[in-house]
């Protein structure tokens, strides 16, 4: 288990913490009694490493508060602790500390190397410079490889010796490595300056979604261009030159290599907050500033945070970013700051009259909200690029006049099951980039998809059986839209729809891009072809269900890339077909609620990938084939609801247990 400390020793949030940990799953914001019972019953007995890093606190009592709900652990089960202070090494140690060398002066040059000059051959009068200048490190390694991002596109020996006799090697009480930060950051254009200066408004240690950042940034007014900036304009402009001087780091990448989050170094994350001096703050547990003149961004961490009001009283005016991850009523008085560019209030219940008085709001994030509809005034943001309504689960209509924002780059609302259908004309809004999911509906045609050009990760199209011909559904153009998550669903209740797997057919997407399909309420007898195309060749995902009509799966073996397949509520498939056999690259298996499915082929035993099976609500299926002993690569296998595999699968007594006892976890319901 590994939990970031940093600044904020509190015991509640410390408790939580090492509870995520361990369950690898967010923890419900409980008192502090609770939540270390919990701990207790999670960890009583365990032998377990528990990495507690970057500790400040230097009070004793706080560790041993914390120490006292963690002995329950069993033998063997340790504690360490990283700390840049000498003094909570001697409070928290119960053995000798280990302090962390200093890389010698070859070892900083090795990494300075890599950093300044990559491939390229070192060159020689530069080195002699940058020995120098490495002297000043202190073996730190950060700095090292700060230095080496700085140089690395500076080819003048003027500008080498401009930084070996910065003073700013001379100033006292600094970490070695933040001098060479801190040239790093002076070395920036201004604009990225500031944008680098806004991340302190993340926790320390926090995984930061680039995307997420880069749309604060974009309403901010950080970047700016004369024309629509989608994320692929200002990648190599800004937060690539921001990773590529060492400011980030640990970076996560999806199937196409694009990097989709990554984090700052502690010490980073101090020249942020150093360089953001309380115009950035966030804040937990109430630990507002003192003072809040300067503060023009807020973002708070903590469902029980009462400093608002505080705020109010200080009739802070120029507030230009605020975000709350839970949303109380009286957190509605932020809209009294009028120059909000930025305003994310999750877990709403209720709003105000009016939003009109927002001119400057550019980013509006109220997803997990409890409300069924959103106020008129709304539409009367003029500046709003950006709308976040994610799984409002109650929002059943979206205002009439939503096409008047013409401004509006990214409209979220993937998780509304309850939207019933989307603004008359919604095609008009030209500038719309993003469209997560589309109803259609009463006055709502297919055919205005095909005016909108955009890129997303997910898309969801909703009431395709109210489609009334192909040529509407054609006319989507869905060939154009780039598309990685993509949703198409039928209302279950919906009868025989005419030429429905015309329909499917030409809702064909950009198959290069696709990565997920999920296929819902099709009430044709056959998939189309597209959906077994050798083009899809980054199709990870493909679920389909309550396809009643369906007679057999699409042909899977095209597909190169298949990992995870879900069949679920196809009530007249009767097997999985030898095509199977052929998708080796499947390493999950569902079958749920299929009531005529009576065997599996003998040649499911060449998915050689196969790593979990689940089995559930397949009353005729009798037996397992007895290739699955062949699967070496099965670690899960489950089974729920299928009476007669179940007695056969019955531990030591089954006929079919030795085809499955070499499975390491297997679960058999009866």
């Amino acid at each position: 288990m590994w939990v970031c400390v940093s600044e904020d020793f509190s015991l509640k949030r410390m408790t939580k913490a090492i509870i995520e940990a361990e369950t690898k799953n967010s923890c419900e914001d409980l008192d502090l009694e609770p939540l270390q019972r919990r701990l207790q019953h999670l960890l009583q007995g365990k032998r377990f490493l528990l990495v507690l890093d970057d500790v400040w606190d230097d009070k004793q009592e706080n560790w041993q508060r914390l120490r006292s709900v963690l002995a329950c652990g069993g033998k063997g089960a340790s504690i360490l602790v990283t700390t840049r202070l000498a003094k909570v090494a001697e409070i928290m140690g119960t053995i000798p500390p280990h302090d962390i060398s200093k890389l010698s002066d070859e070892d900083c040059w090795e990494l300075f190397k890599q950093r300044a000059f990559g491939s390229n051959e070192e060159r020689t009068k530069l080195a002699v410079i940058v020995k120098e200048i490495l002297k000043k490190c202190g073996g730190a390694p950060l700095a090292a490889i700060a230095l080496g991002s700085l140089l690395r596109f500076k080819t003048e020996e003027k500008e080498w010796h401009y930084v070996k006799e910065s003073k700013l090697w001379s100033l006292q009480d600094e970490d070695y490595a933040m001098p060479a930060l801190r040239l790093s950051y002076l070395n920036l254009p201004l604009k990225l300056r500031q944008c680098f200066a806004f991340c302190a408004l993340f926790p320390k240690d926090a995984i930061i979604r680039k995307q997420f950042l880069i749309e604060l940034w974009m309403a901010n007014g950080f970047i700016s261009s004369n024309k629509i900036l989608d994320e692929e304009d200002i990648d190599n402009d800004v937060w690539n030159e921001l990773y590529c001087r060492s400011f980030f780091q640990d970076i996560e990448t999806d199937v196409f290599g694009k990097i989709t989050s990554f984090k700052m170094h502690d010490l980073v994350h101090d020249l942020a907050q150093s360089i953001s001096d309380e115009v950035c703050c966030i804040t937990r547990n109430d630990d507002m500033p003192s003072t809040f003149e300067r503060i023009r961004h807020l973002s708070f961490g903590n469902r029980t945070s009462t400093k608002v009001d505080s705020i109010l009283m200080y009739n802070v005016k120029l507030l230009r970013t605020y975000t709350s991850l839970y949303c109380h009523e009286y957190h509605l008085d932020v809209l009294k700051f009028h120059s909000l560019r930025v305003l994310k209030l999750t877990c709403v219940t209720r709003f105000p009259s009016s939003f009109s008085h927002l001119k400057f709001l550019r980013y509006l994030d109220l997803s997990v909200g409890e409300f069924e509809t959103l106020p008129a005034s709304l539409c009367k943001l003029w500046n709003l690029q950006i709308l976040k309504l994610h799984y409002c689960r109650n929002l059943r209509i979206l205002p009439n006049n939503l096409i008047h924002l013409k401004a509006l780059q990214h409209l979220y609302l993937f998780g509304c099951f309850r939207l019933s259908s989307l603004p008359p004309n919604i095609g008009n809004l030209t500038s719309l980039r993003t469209l997560s999911m589309y109803v259609v509906g009463k006055g709502n045609l297919l055919a205005e998809l095909g005016q909108l050009n955009f890129k997303v990760n997910e898309f969801h199209i909703k009431h395709l059986e109210r489609v009334k011909n192909v040529e509407d559904a054609k006319e989507a153009n869905m060939l154009s839209k780039h598309v990685n998550n993509l949703r198409l669903s039928w209302d279950e209740e919906s009868q025989l729809q005419e030429n429905v797997k015309q329909i499917l057919e030409v809702l064909q997407p950009y198959s290069q891009q696709l990565q997920e399909l999920w296929v819902e309420g099709y009430t044709g007898f056959h998939f189309p072809e597209w959906m077994s195309s050798s083009s899809l060749i980054h199709l990870r995902s493909m679920y389909l269900k309550s396809c009643k009509s369906c007679l057999h799966l699409p042909q899977l073996g095209k597909l190169p890339s298949l990992k995870e397949l879900t069949i679920w509520s196809c009530s007249k498939i009767e097997g999985l077909g030898e095509d199977l056999q052929h998708v080796t690259s499947l390493q999950s298996l569902s079958l749920l609620c299929l009531p005529n499915l009576t065997s599996l082929p003998d040649s499911l035993g060449k998915l050689c990938s196969l790593q979990k099976l689940g089995i559930r609500d397949c009353p005729k299926l009798i037996c397992l084939p007895t290739s699955i002993q062949s699967l070496s690569a099965l670690k899960s296998l489950s089974i729920c609801g299928c009476p007669e595999l179940e007695k056969r699968c019955k531990r030591e007594t089954g006929e079919d247990w030795p085809k499955i006892s070499h499975i390491q976890n297997l679960h058999v319901f009866s």
